[in-house]
């Protein structure tokens, strides 16, 4: 996989996971990551994350960090 480059606008920025992955999406088309493994990785604990009643909020810059320790 290619190295993804997001830019962080704001500190503890925080998306859906819908949107995290249309993100990396956006970066790398051919990426093997899906919704499932973002929503897998937060209930590992293995990204951070907030819940908003039953919304899963993602912080980007922890799933970013993530992917780019897994490459």
């Amino acid at each position: 996989m290619r190295s993804l480059f997001y830019a962080k606008k704001e500190e503890n920025v925080l998306r859906s996971i819908k949107q995290a992955y249309e993100i990396i999406r956006q970066e790398d088309p051919d990426t093997a990551i899906s919704v499932y493994t973002i929503r897998l990785w937060c209930k590992e604990k293995k990204i951070k994350f907030r819940t908003v009643g039953t919304k899963i909020l993602v912080d980007m810059e922890s799933l970013m960090d993530y992917i780019k320790m897994k490459d």
